[in-house]
C-alpha cells in the first residue's frame, strides 16, 4: 500500500470530520449548524435572494363601490453574494516517507498531520467569522453587522443610501458594566423586535460575557438545555440565557463586543459538493513529494438587516 493510498483514504475517512470543522470552530458556526441555519446549494456562480425593500400601497378601507387603488408596485430588490473558496492542504515529502518506515509509523505521521490540519482550518474559520471579508475572505460578523451601519456595501447594496439594509448599533463607550447590563441587553433586544420576529442569539465577547455573569450570579438561571441549547452543549459550548434569548460566550469575538443576531436571517450557504472536498495534489519536477488538498466553497449571507441584528459596542 502506497503512501498516496493511504493518505487519501485517511482524508476520506476525516472527511466528515472535516466537514464539520468549520461549523464547531466557534459559537455562531456551531449555532448555525444547531439551528439548521446552514443552507447547503446545489450550484450558482453567486448566492442570491430577493430582498423587501418596499410596500404593497394597494391597501385601503372603501365602501360600496369606491374605487380601489391599483397602482405598480415595487417591493423587491436583490441580494447578491458571491463565494469564498477555501482550501488547505497536507504535504508529505519523501524523506519524511523513508523516516517514518513502517506501517504504524506512517499512520501516526499521517493522524498527526491531518490532526494539525484540522486545528489550523478551525482556527482559520474562527478568524473568519469575526472578520471584515477583506479580499477573498468570507463575510464576516464585522462587515455584516458593523461598528458604522450606515456605510459601506454588502450584498450588492449600499448601506449608505438603503437604510432598510442597515443593522443596528449601540455604542456604551465604556459604561456597560454589571449594574446596568441586563437593563441595557433588554432595551436591545426590544429596539431589534419587529411583530413577532427576535433574536434568538447574543454572542458575548470576553469583559461583555464577564460582566453579565456578574450581575446574575446571585441569581437563578436555568441554563439552556433543550433543542439548540442541548446541542450546542454536545459541540462543547456552554450556553445560558437573557429572558429567553441565549447567550454564549466566544474567546474570538472581540471581548467588549456582544452581536445580538436574529439567525434566520443570518446564514451560512455552502456549495454542497464543495463541503471539504478532497483533491489530489501533483507534486511540481523540483520538489519529492505527495499530498491532497481539502477545498470547501460557502458564504455568509445576510437576507434582512432592518431591526434584525444588532453590535453592542463596549469599547473605550
Amino acid at each position: 500500500m502506497t503512501i498516496e493510498t493511504v493518505l487519501h483514504a485517511t482524508l476520506d475517512k476525516s472527511r466528515k470530520k472535516l466537514m464539520f470543522t468549520a461549523v464547531k470552530s466557534n459559537a455562531y458556526l456551531a449555532w448555525s449548524m444547531a439551528k439548521n441555519r446552514i443552507d447547503f446549494e446545489d450550484g450558482g456562480a453567486t448566492v442570491s435572494n430577493p430582498l423587501i425593500t418596499g410596500r404593497n400601497q394597494n391597501i385601503t378601507s372603501y365602501e360600496y363601490y369606491d374605487q380601489l387603488p391599483m397602482a405598480q408596485t415595487s417591493e423587491f430588490d436583490t441580494v447578491e453574494y458571491g463565494w469564498s473558496r477555501i482550501a488547505g492542504s497536507v504535504i508529505i515529502s519523501d524523506q519524511e516517507q523513508d523516516e517514518a518506515r513502517g506501517e504504524s509509523q506512517i499512520f501516526k505521521l499521517l493522524a498527526n498531520k491531518i490532526k494539525v490540519l484540522d486545528e489550523s482550518m478551525q482556527e482559520k474559520f474562527s478568524s473568519y467569522c469575526y472578520g471584515s471579508g477583506a479580499g477573498m475572505d468570507p463575510n464576516g460578523l464585522a462587515n455584516c453587522i458593523p461598528d458604522d451601519p450606515t456605510t459601506g456595501t454588502l450584498g450588492g447594496m449600499s448601506r449608505a443610501t438603503e437604510t432598510q439594509w442597515r443593522t443596528s448599533a449601540y455604542n456604551f463607550s465604556g459604561a456597560l458594566n454589571a449594574l446596568n447590563i441586563e437593563e441595557a441587553f433588554d432595551d436591545v433586544k426590544m429596539d431589534l423586535t419587529l411583530r413577532n420576529e427576535k433574536p434568538d442569539l447574543l454572542l458575548c465577547g470576553r469583559n461583555v460575557h464577564r460582566s453579565y455573569r456578574a450581575a446574575v450570579r446571585d441569581k437563578l438561571t436555568i441554563p439552556m438545555s433543550a433543542g439548540a441549547g442541548k446541542a450546542m452543549y454536545d459541540l462543547g459550548f456552554e450556553i445560558s440565557g437573557h429572558g429567553k434569548c441565549p447567550i454564549l460566550y466566544d474567546e474570538d469575538c472581540p471581548v467588549d463586543k456582544a452581536y445580538m443576531i436574529n439567525s434566520k436571517y443570518l446564514r451560512w450557504s455552502i456549495l454542497k459538493h464543495v463541503n471539504m472536498k478532497v483533491k489530489k495534489l501533483t507534486a511540481p519536477w523540483t520538489m519529492d513529494a505527495v499530498g491532497r488538498r481539502v477545498v470547501w466553497q460557502g458564504q455568509m449571507c445576510m437576507w434582512n438587516a432592518f431591526r434584525k441584528h444588532g453590535l453592542i459596542n463596549n469599547e473605550v
